[in-house]
């Protein structure tokens, strides 16, 4: 059974990844309090006591939709990541959670390939951050860099995150706004946790994958499919016209490398999350979804 490292697992991606492998592995998930990642020193004397045959790197800071990188997002994200490395003799492999802004989301990202890293440098500190991680692990050869795109399923921030944010309001009785419409590539955390499970129990023939669903979905359509879905009648507001800028990817290379990947289909995804969410909603603030995500 390897013995796995994981960090940020109080974080969404993480909490899905204990409760899903948790049985099958021997993880080791200390909190933040237990040890701080940005103290190299802390760090080294972890990795040297328990010598874990993998790293799962989740924990990040920055990278919330919406909301702006707040100053030292760079510097804490890599830290955190070079402390790591730094103590690679007590450790045999790292598997980095990457991010599709490492593409840079100031232009339209659409069905992009890996090839096209490195066509233009972020601006923002965090999609920075994950592209100097990206140009790290290119030099080594114990990372495996997975770029998430738009992971989605329970234990997301609710109140921000389109479609857990949207399944509570349609639940709540209260009608949809979206700013503008874009395409999105979508990937249920469930799939997003085969796929890991995956790179942790296989060396890939390759270091850097895409990691999304490869279809593209509308935040229209995604909207009324979860009304239907929930068998109610509510208004949907589209504030601006047309479309923005695309967040999708292309993700043959990882259909190339798991020959055996198949994707949940998208309304099983949502009548799982409507069902868990109507399983918590008496615990839900109501007020939280009267501004829009």
């Amino acid at each position: 059974m390897y013995r796995i490292f994981l960090t940020g697992s109080s974080g969404f991606i993480g909490k899905n990844i204990i409760e899903i492998l948790g049985d099958r592995y021997n993880f080791l998930f200390p909190s933040s309090k237990e040890l701080n990642l940005l103290d190299s020193s802390s760090v080294r004397q972890y990795l040297k006591k328990y010598q874990p045959d993998i790293i799962i790197h989740t924990a990040n800071v920055g990278g919330v939709r919406n909301i702006i990188d707040q100053p030292g997002t760079l510097q804490k994200n890599l830290t955190m990541f070079h402390n790591l490395c730094a103590a690679k003799e007590y450790f045999n492999r790292m598997i980095v959670l990457g991010s599709g802004a490492e593409y840079d989301k100031r232009r339209g990202i659409s069905l992009i390939k890996e090839s096209q890293f490195g066509e233009i440098t972020p601006a923002d500190e965090y999609g920075l951050s994950k592209f100097t991680m990206s140009q790290y692990a290119e030099g080594v050869d114990f990372i495996t860099h997975l770029r998430l795109f738009g992971v989605y399923g329970k234990y997301e921030d609710y109140k921000i995150r389109f479609i857990s944010n949207t399944i509570c309001k349609t639940l709540f009785d209260l009608p949809l706004t979206i700013n503008q419409n874009v395409f999105f590539d979508y990937l249920y955390i469930n799939d997003f946790v085969k796929i890991l499970e995956y790179f942790i129990n296989n060396h890939a023939k390759e270091k850097f994958f895409n990691v999304g669903n490869g279809t593209p979905v509308d935040l229209l359509n995604i909207a009324s499919k979860v009304i239907s879905l929930v068998d109610k009648k509510l208004p949907i507001t589209v504030i601006k016209k047309g479309l923005g800028n695309d967040y999708t990817c292309n993700v043959e290379k990882l259909k190339k490398e798991i020959i055996s990947l198949q994707f949940t289909e998208f309304d099983d995804t949502i009548k799982d999350l409507v069902v868990y969410y109507k399983s918590i909603l008496t615990e839900l603030n109501k007020d939280l979804f009267l501004k829009d995500a």
